[in-house]
């Protein structure tokens, strides 16, 4: 409605709409020019009620377009009532008080209010009807209303007399001709566009609202007695053409008031807070402020006290990977309300229609809120219509639950529902992976979560069992298949004692959640021969077949041998054993007694369960033959140890003592051939004589020789073993022991001499390979690494291959040009990504090989001379004992010349690595390694205990020590 007198100068000339925005409207006057910018102003219901409508309401000249979205979804310009008023709409405003859906109209005489109540037949969607009308006083001009309660209505106008100057004033609805009113008159410097009301919980009237065109927002406040006040609430950056406000409750603080409000520039404000910059329409409910966003999205913000601080991101966070706070929608969709306590949204499309959603975060509000309730039917049924993984009603509250099971069965009461509730459990904690609200929570598992789809079916099981009702039986199978492992015999033990039909339906069941051939093994696995018949023949197996398998255990007559066949078949090697021993035991003939024993000798072994056999044999004459035969089996396996125990547990002492020699435990081996009764003194001497050589071959010659020199009278070759051991004062020793000084003459001097002589020629070799290495070093760490890694690039074409033609005459070549090129592309650039991939793997193990070569020039020769140069201090450090007792026999038998040439060389070789030790391992340069597509790259630096970064370097190895040093040679 447009007024002359709002014109300055009192004249209105023309009015015309813009071309491009069909929202603006230009006006010329005789003296001034205005532009205006309609915007729309929704009239829905606010009001968090479980029979709340969601309705909306169109003013349409003298016709009102009521919608309830709860019943029915009819875009504009219908609708699914039409509301006929005996003059043209003003405003409309919903109670906000009750259920919500009673409203008020505002007709265009400024004077008329007519209210509209919506009975019990119009939640059902049905036209609402009026109930009364309001006459207001005469010097009252109302532009907006409000119905904070059933009594009282609250109209945003200005006086009569007055013209401009704004007032609020409280009508008492009680009298019908308006005269019972309170005012107040708003300060004439700030001008107030608005009249909202918004929900105020555990209250019986609303937040009334008074947005300025300054951001300025008044509270106003009408008191039992009627009499109306507006005091300032808060500023809001800017002028605001949509405004909204929530009330945050909290136990410890005083309640908090929000006020959100978007400007014409799409910002989005909470009290003085940027909130979003993006933001197209809003609506504030009182768990979630709903938004959509110029970027096409809609979000979903908590009302909570980090409200007042937080802003809407608009990158997408990558680590969430289901994030219910934001949901892709059309370009330019518009919310035109989210059901106050339900869980949908409707949008007005660019097109003019309208669309429901039911986005992800509304309905886990709603099943969290229903859950907290103890409503599990209404949590289920809005997880199975909204494809809701359904491990959130147990996840939510487990514990709770835990102890709930008898009302969760009582209060869903359908099998079906229980089915679907028990098949998609799974051992996941969804609160923490899947739906874990709308804000992110500390991951804290909860203990139990491995065993959890488990531990609900043998909680929930019980339950089930305890109401008797036969339509559960379904659900009871289910809880046996669920769980981990599936007990299979343990729900095939429920069909015993039902009825042909119940049974014959609880199999068909059974069969649906389990393969037939696994049920059928499960029911041969309970001995039941005609449960598996009957499981038989409902697969699709061939009668042929399962008859004669079923018929020929049904032959035998021996009920353990039965179940040892069966338990073979179904590869139950314990079970097995247990039937096939028992059966054994008690069969009466001799003969069957030892076919059945050749059978579980070779079914053990076949098995490998010597073990159990052993158990199931204490104490039986056969226990012997058990131990025998597990020791013959850990020696095929050359196991010796245990065999030659197992020998002796059988009382084969003879198995047990080579068990014991091939053990390399001669001493054992000889006590136990040695004992009277077991073996005679050639068996001694011949088990010596065998124990010896085996020690010899693992070069353990001490010992080799001790034995000869305990058991036989091979002197010479004990003393032999000595020496190639180097073991030249036990030689002495044993020689002169033995009245045998000519073997000192004819085996260890010249033993010593060929040692001496040898171990001069390896430290020789250690020392000049050593120069060799350390010189090389010293070349490497002189050029610089930028030179080191341009040679020799791994994957570098050669030039001269490139433009060979490697195809024959005949074949079909492809142009090198193309639509958008005029050059030919170089042959060896022409890569696909598969090849490329396979050029990389060909590299890095040609790298690879590289590096472990040490190639000369290469990037990796530093290190691999590092590497070798450690492994020849290794040796030297080895010596170092060799030496030492090499010499002291040199000493013995008065060869110093000999023994200080030893000495001087090794001395030298243990000087030279002392001194280059710190040059060869602390000055270790970059380490180098390949990267993704096989080209070298610096090793990254690890960070050491105290935090501090540094180059890997290879570790440097035990050095030798002059500890090994004879004093009184002279060199």
């Amino acid at each position: 409605e447009l007024r002359a007198s709002a014109m300055p100068g009192g004249s209105l000339l023309r009015a015309v709409w813009d071309g491009e925005d069909p929202m603006r409207l230009h006006i010329a006057g005789s003296r001034a020019y205005i532009s205006v910018r309609l915007h729309a102003a929704p009239d829905v219901a606010h009001v968090a009620s479980e029979q709340s409508n969601a309705a909306a309401v169109v003013i349409d000249g003298a016709q009102l377009l009521y919608t309830p979205f709860r019943w029915a979804n009819v875009p504009p310009p219908m609708a699914l009532h039409t509301v006929d008023v005996d003059m043209p709409i003003a405003h409309v405003a919903f109670a906000g008080f009750g259920q919500g859906n009673d409203f008020a109209v505002l007709l265009t005489d400024r004077r008329t209010v007519v209210l509209y109540e919506c009975g019990a037949e119009a939640l059902q969607g049905n036209c609402p009807v009026e109930s009364g009308r309001v006459r207001l006083g005469v010097d009252i001009i109302a532009h907006q209303i409000a119905w904070p309660r059933r009594d009282a209505l609250v109209c945003l106008g200005t006086k009569h007399e007055a013209g401009d100057q704004q007032i609020v004033t409280a009508v008492d609805l009680g009298d019908s001709s308006g005269s019972s009113s309170s005012t107040h008159v708003l300060d004439g410097s700030t001008r107030v566009v608005r009249l909202v009301a918004a929900e105020r919980p555990n209250s019986t009237s609303p937040l009334l609202l008074l947005a300025a065109a300054d951001g300025l927002v008044l509270e106003a406040t009408v008191d039992e007695a009627g009499a109306i006040d507006a005091i300032p609430l808060t500023q809001l950056p800017a002028g605001c053409v949509e405004v909204d406000a929530a009330v945050i409750e909290s136990e410890t603080e005083p309640d908090t008031v929000i006020v959100v409000g978007r400007t014409e520039r799409n910002q989005l404000f909470v009290n003085g807070n940027l909130l979003s910059s993006v933001c197209s329409s809003f609506y504030l409910r009182r768990d979630f402020l709903v938004l959509t966003t110029t970027t096409h999205f809609v979000r979903f913000v908590p009302v909570d006290a980090d409200l007042l601080t937080v802003t809407v991101s608009e990158e997408e966070d990558e680590t969430i990977k289901y994030d219910e706070t934001r949901r892709r929608v059309e370009r330019g969709s518009a919310i035109v309300l989210a059901s106050p306590l339900g869980d949908s949204v409707v949008f007005q499309m660019p097109r003019g229609n309208i669309e429901t959603v039911r986005p992800r975060a509304l309905v886990l509000a709603a099943v969290r809120r229903a859950l907290d309730a103890r409503k599990y039917r209404e949590a289920l049924i809005n997880c199975r219509v909204n494809r809701i993984d359904m491990n959130v009603i147990f996840d939510h509250a487990a514990d709770s639950l835990m102890a709930d099971w008898e009302e969760f069965v009582a209060q869903v009461n359908d099998p079906d529902l229980l089915n679907l509730f028990i098949s998609g459990l799974r051992n996941e904690d969804v609160t923490m992976s899947m739906y874990a609200g709308p804000k992110a929570r500390v991951a804290v598992a909860r203990p139990g979560v491995e065993q959890k789809t488990t531990n609900i079916c043998r909680a929930i099981r019980p339950v089930l069992q305890a109401t008797g009702d036969s339509r559960f039986m379904p659900t009871v199978l289910t809880t046996f298949m669920c769980e981990t492992p599936a007990d299979i015999p343990a729900a095939l033990q429920m069909l015993a004692p039902l009825s042909t039909d119940e049974r014959d339906s609880a199999l068909t069941y059974l069969l649906f959640l389990s393969h037939v051939d696994t049920v059928y093994k499960a029911a041969l696995g309970l001995y039941d021969l005609p449960l598996a018949l009957l499981v038989a023949q409902r697969s699709q197996r061939d009668p042929r077949e399962y008859l004669a398998e079923l018929g020929g255990l049904n032959a035998l007559s021996s009920e353990e041998y039965r179940r040892f066949k069966i338990d073979a078949q179904l590869g139950r090697a314990e079970l097995a054993v247990e039937h096939l021993c028992a059966a054994y035991m008690e069969a009466n003939e001799t003969s069957r007694e030892e076919e059945l024993w050749a059978e579980f000798t070779e079914y053990v072994d076949a098995q490998e369960m010597h073990r159990n056999a052993i158990r199931l044999l204490s104490g039986h004459r056969r226990f012997a033959d058990a131990c025998i035969l597990l020791g013959e089996r850990q020696a095929s396996k050359r196991e010796w140890s245990q065999a030659a125990a197992s020998f002796l547990l059988g009382g084969a002492h003879t198995k047990a003592v080579d068990a014991f020699v091939q053990a390399k435990e001669w001493r054992a081996a000889l006590a136990i051939a040695s004992e009277p009764g077991v073996g005679s003194a050639q068996t001694v001497h011949d088990t010596a004589v065998s124990a010896s050589a085996v020690l010899a071959e693992h070069h353990l010659f001490l010992d080799a020789a001790t034995v000869l020199l305990e058991y036989t009278e091979r002197d010479e070759d004990a003393v032999a073993l000595l020496v190639r051991g180097a073991h030249w004062a036990e030689a002495v020793r044993s020689s002169l022991l033995r009245q045998r000084a000519d073997l000192v003459e004819t085996t260890v001097r010249p033993g010593l001499l060929e040692a001496q002589a040898a171990l001069l020629e390896d430290i020789r070799e250690i020392s000049s390979t050593f120069t060799a290495k350390l010189e090389r070093l010293r070349e490497v760490r002189a050029t610089p690494l930028e030179v080191l890694a341009a040679t020799g690039q791994p994957g570098e074409a050669d030039d001269s291959l490139d433009n060979i033609d490697v195809m024959s005459d005949t074949t079909s070549m492809a142009s090198q040009f193309s639509t958008f090129s005029a050059t030919i592309t170089n042959a060896s650039s022409r890569m696909t990504g598969s090849t490329a991939r396979r050029l990389s793997k060909k590299n890095r193990r040609k790298e690879e090989r590289r590096k472990v070569r040490g190639k000369k020039g290469s990037i990796y020769e530093e290190a691999y001379l590092v590497d070798s140069l450690a492994k020849l201090i290794d040796r030297v450090r080895v010596h170092q004992s060799a030496v030492r007792d090499m010499n002291w026999a040199l000493i013995k038998f008065s060869w110093l010349k000999a023994a200080a040439e030893l000495q001087s060389l090794f001395a030298g070789l243990v000087e030279t690595v002392l001194e280059c030790e710190k040059f060869v391992f602390d000055e270790q340069r970059m380490q180098m390694r390949l990267d993704a597509n096989g080209i070298p790259e610096p090793v990254p630096l690890e960070v050491n205990d105290q935090g501090l970064a540094s180059q890997p370097k290879l570790p440097k190895p035990v050095l030798p020590t002059f500890a090994w040093k004879i004093d009184a040679i002279c060199e």
